[in-house]
């Protein structure tokens, strides 16, 4: 009788580990707080390059933190989560150039095809890219908005750490005017 007991309490055990790990590996991951108003990817839309520190700050929903100061501009940092922030620098004529950093693996997308990285290259050289057209070519993925000035803006299309491209756009023209990254080698 001892040895059925001991043998009950043993199953008995090993189906209850079972089942905490099994809730365990099933847990939705935890959501990631942000500090302020808004995650990194809707601050970098909300924020104009003409907007004063007060303002930016307003829209954050914190302060940022002054990182360097010189005669021309100054830099501040907005902490949004433990591995994503806003960074601006302010320039003496008012306007701004805007950059976040995140977890690029936040924005892997498996569906991006970059195996016709020479067409891309190619209409971008003509002068012919939009962001529509970029999206469509690269299996009809959403670049990540991921740098802004008065001047340009930068995409981020991601799949992998060996399969990216970033691309840069004029504000005036709209068209890519210049790409960098890694594709996949044929």
């Amino acid at each position: 009788m001892k040895k059925f007991l001991t043998g009950l309490l043993i199953v008995s055990m090993v189906v209850i580990l079972a089942g905490c790990g099994a809730k365990k590996n099933n847990a939705k991951p935890e959501e990631e707080k942000i500090k302020g108003n808004c995650k990194v990817f809707e601050c970098i839309k909300n924020i104009e390059v003409t907007d004063s520190l007060e303002t930016v700050n307003e829209k954050m929903g914190f302060d940022g933190k002054k990182d360097k100061d010189t005669d021309n501009y100054s830099i501040y940092v907005w902490e949004v989560t433990k591995d994503s922030k806003v960074t601006i620098q302010f320039n003496n004529g008012g306007k701004s150039n805007i950059t976040i950093e995140f977890d690029k693996e936040k924005i892997a997308n498996s569906k991006l095809d970059l195996s016709n990285s020479a067409d891309i290259k190619t209409t971008v050289q003509k002068g012919e890219m939009t962001l529509d057209k970029f999206n469509e070519m690269v299996g009809n993925v959403e670049g990540t908005l991921v740098e802004k000035s008065a001047y340009s803006k930068k995409y981020l299309w991601y799949g992998a750490p060996d399969n990216y491209l970033y691309g840069t756009f004029s504000n005036t023209s709209n068209k890519c005017t210049f790409i960098s990254g890694r594709t996949p080698q044929k």
